[in-house]
């Protein structure tokens, strides 16, 4: 839901502070500036404040990159909100079906994920492996977003790069309201997933080659361990 009065200095800071999060390179000002459609001068002002604050930073060749002060913020949220300590017994314990293990959070129009781990995979590694990914491309994604009101979803593809028709979007969410679950098929493996908390605040999944016949079996071991994890906290 929209506020009243939004602060736009407040969304454009933000904006910049989670595109260079998201980076994988450090971005000079203009190419902020150009990526999120503000004035080079407004976007200018908006970097050196969040330099100031040292939640970014600028490198030798005076481009923006995430600073000690959102690393501090990260460890901070993880340790406050204890969704990650919570979650990670339930999440080991869905590997005994042979399949990819994911848990991440809607963040707009794309899912963030926090843990993410092939068979066999070290839980270090999974941690923090993927970066953001497109909420319609992930079942994770989509769990999440059928949560939200049809109004809500259509605002925001009034600004979302999704290329997928809203209308598509909303037949999609209102098909995974009904099951219960989200199910998404990708070029060769499916995910089947289930919101975590409610109100929802997480999605895990799983992801692999499986047939319709063993759906209502992992369907019923996400929702264990979505228990499990709310149980946790």
């Amino acid at each position: 839901m929209l506020p009243s009065q939004p602060n736009k200095s407040l969304q454009d800071g933000l904006d910049c502070l989670q595109l260079l999060a998201s980076s994988a390179e450090a971005l000079g000002s203009r190419e902020v500036a150009r990526r999120l459609g503000l004035e080079p001068s407004r976007a200018n002002r908006l970097l050196k404040t969040l330099a100031h604050v040292r939640l970014i930073e600028q490198n030798e060749r005076r481009r923006y990159r995430p600073g000690p002060g959102i690393h501090a913020l990260a460890a901070q949220s993880l340790f406050g909100s204890g969704l990650i300590r919570r979650a990670l017994g339930p999440l080991g314990e869905l590997h005994v079906h042979g399949h990819t293990v994911a848990m991440g959070v809607l963040w707009r129009d794309h899912m963030s994920y926090l843990y993410h781990a092939d068979p066999g995979m070290d839980t270090s590694t999974a941690l923090g492996r993927i970066g953001l990914f497109p909420v319609t491309r992930s079942g994770l994604g989509m769990a999440l977003l059928a949560c939200q009101d049809d109004e809500d979803v259509r605002a925001m593809w009034v600004t979302s790069a999704n290329e997928t028709p809203v209308e598509q979007i909303l037949t999609d969410l209102a098909e995974i309201r009904e099951a219960g679950f989200a199910l998404r098929a990708g070029k060769t493996e499916r995910t089947v997933a289930v919101t975590v908390g409610s109100p929802p605040y997480a999605a895990i999944g799983m992801s692999g080659r499986f047939t319709d016949a063993h759906i209502p079996e992992l369907v019923s071991a996400l929702r264990h361990a979505a228990g499990k994890i709310e149980k946790n906290g």
